[in-house]
């Protein structure tokens, strides 16, 4: 059918006087002029939907995007000693602190930790390497005056969470996390569990209760 149209519109314009043809001609520019400004607006339509689309996606990837958080790794506080000045105690002058043991131990659960953190997903962690100098030089983190909120800033996170292990006896020790909103520089949280044993075992399990039943409960942290 329509190459039979097409077919009498072409007989029809051989048989008719040139002013006839030059008019039908512009009536047929005139058509395919309006089928390539409608060809071209739906091309630049299809275009403003790609963009608006790619824009709604980078949006809610940014609004989505998890809070930088710079974990302290966890220090102990030996309230079985009474330290004097520089960490030296006891009529003999000894030093106080962590054992051996004790110090491997502290990296071990703030490793765990760590790694519950990143697979958690609720905060992405500011790798140890952006802030270590800082945290050989200020540390304890615990006894900084302040100091935590700078180091965070500093590395660009929004919150800071300092870890602390008292030790009340050799089998009895409370673990500690303070959660601060570095902007606001102030303490939101606080969470604790007391952990009875001096073993790896007994550690760790302190940490999967921490992590489990205060800082990565659903919502927000306790």
């Amino acid at each position: 059918m329509k190459d039979a149209a097409m077919t009498l519109e072409t007989d029809i314009m051989d048989k008719a006087d040139p002013a006839a043809r030059r008019s039908c001609a512009g009536l047929r520019d005139g058509r395919e002029g309006s089928a390539r400004a409608l060809a071209s607006h739906r091309g630049l339509a299809a275009l403003a939907a790609a963009a608006i689309l790619v824009s709604s996606i980078t949006f809610a990837s940014a609004a989505g995007a998890a809070p930088r958080l710079i974990f302290f790794p966890f220090e102990m506080i030996d309230a079985t000693q009474n330290a004097s000045m520089y960490g030296m105690g006891g009529p003999m002058g000894l030093p106080t602190g962590p054992s051996d043991v004790e110090t491997e131990r502290l990296a071990t659960i703030s490793a765990a930790l760590a790694k519950r953190i990143a697979a958690d997903g609720r905060y992405e962690l500011v790798p140890q390497a952006m802030f270590a100098a800082d945290l050989a030089e200020k540390a304890p983190i615990s006894k900084c005056n302040g100091c935590e909120d700078d180091i965070a800033t500093k590395a660009g996170a929004e919150f800071a969470l300092i870890a602390t292990v008292e030790k009340l006896s050799d089998l009895l020790f409370n673990f500690n996390l303070y959660l601060r909103d570095v902007k606001a520089q102030k303490l939101t949280s606080v969470m604790s569990t007391t952990i009875q044993g001096s073993t790896d075992e007994a550690w760790l399990r302190g940490i999967r209760y921490l992590a489990e039943r205060k800082l990565l409960t659903a919502g927000d942290a306790k």
